[in-house]
């Protein structure tokens, strides 16, 4: 794909070509006259009337080629779709406005070099060392460290036609992340992604973390055929005691994420809003996603894994500017909600590990379990 440079940014040809801000008099702004000094350029397109921030949204959707935009929690939208949703200021248009509206002030920044244009390439962090095993406890072979396995478990829903591509990508990617480390995986795929199989397998012993993708509202976590796993006031709080949590899905890093710390899980990370993203590009935004799950199964700190997390949303970014899908991978990024957000969602400093340690020596273990 041919590119055009403008200012410190290079672009793909259609993307040079939309607008990126509306003027006092109601004129949209293109980069090329603000770059080559035609126009002073002009900033404050948040404050901006709805109708500029519509008119500017539509321009910069059209120039988009086949897009088609999915959203986790209800389905797929056609670039007609979107632009309709948009004019008509429903809750989904002013979604997508408004991540067109911020991200072209963004990318004007870029430009006049106001903002660093991040790297391309994200450099995977290295696993943190696991204590050390006295020697006197290596005579135990490997193969039974499964007793001393911590478990993770995975509610991927994969039966649902915009859930079911995530779902196979974190099974690629994801899950052998954990597996290689040493954790023990309880995967609910398919119809056994259910409320009976998370309550019980959720209440298990020595689950750590609990992750998965599937459909949310503010309140609940949703698995096979759109049924609730958890929700606000009805779980209890075994089900998330101890344990860390991520869930891909929209809306429930506002409430239900806050809740379940309230009742005993060391943090939580999610998103507040709708999570947005577009087909054809679709990996870049798995991928971003998936970094904080792969960083806290390297023993990373939920601050350090909301880090990476940012570290890849920026680089696919990057990878795809001017375009819709760096608009909407940027606003996910913003939906971001962790203990980096505040206490309400855990703890920063929260690590996982794949074994329980002890402190104690060989010939007190045997003897306790005598």
């Amino acid at each position: 794909m041919k590119t055009v440079k403008l200012g410190k940014l290079s672009l793909p040809e259609f993307a040079a070509e939309k607008a990126i801000g509306v003027r006092g008099d109601g004129a949209l702004m293109y980069a090329k006259e603000v770059v080559s000094g035609k126009l002073p350029p002009k900033f404050g397109m948040d404050l901006t009337s709805m109708d500029n921030k519509v008119k500017l949204a539509i321009q910069r959707i059209k120039q988009e080629p086949d897009l088609k935009i999915g959203v986790i929690n209800a389905g797929t939208y056609s670039k007609a779709e979107i632009i309709s949703h948009i004019e008509n200021q429903t809750s989904f248009g002013k979604q997508i406005a408004d991540a067109e509206v911020k991200y072209a002030e963004y990318m004007l920044n870029q430009m006049l070099g106001k903002i660093s244009v991040a790297p391309i390439r994200f450099v995977m962090p290295k696993a943190e060392v696991l204590p050390t095993i006295p020697t006197e406890w290596k005579i135990i072979p490997k193969a039974k460290w499964k007793l001393f396995s911590n478990k993770v478990l995975f509610c991927e829903n994969t039966t649902d036609s915009v859930t079911n591509e995530v779902a196979t990508y974190r099974q690629a990617n994801v899950h052998p992340v954990f597996e290689s480390r040493g954790f023990e995986l309880i995967k609910l795929i398919g119809v056994n992604d259910n409320r009976t199989n998370f309550a019980a397998r959720a209440k298990e012993s020595r689950v750590v973390y609990i992750s998965g993708i599937g459909h949310g509202n503010y309140d609940n976590y949703t698995g096979h055929a759109n049924a609730s796993l958890i929700r606000v006031g009805a779980y209890d709080p075994p089900e998330v005691d101890n344990s860390s949590i991520h869930f891909l899905s929209c809306r429930t890093g506002r409430d239900l994420g806050p809740n379940t710390v309230t009742k005993g899980a060391v943090s939580y990370m999610g998103y507040t809003e709708n999570f947005t993203f577009t087909w054809a590009n679709s990996t870049l935004f798995w991928k971003a996603d998936s970094q904080y799950d792969i960083s806290m199964a390297l023993g990373r700190t939920v601050q350090q894994a909301v880090s990476d997390s940012v570290a890849q949303f920026n680089v696919g970014m990057a990878s795809v500017p001017g375009t819709t899908t760096a608009a909407l991978l940027m606003q996910d990024r913003d939906l971001m909600r962790s203990a980096m957000s505040g206490a309400a969602w855990g703890s920063k400093t929260a690590t996982i590990q794949p074994y329980v340690f002890y402190n104690m020596t060989l010939a007190d273990f045997t003897i306790k379990r005598l």
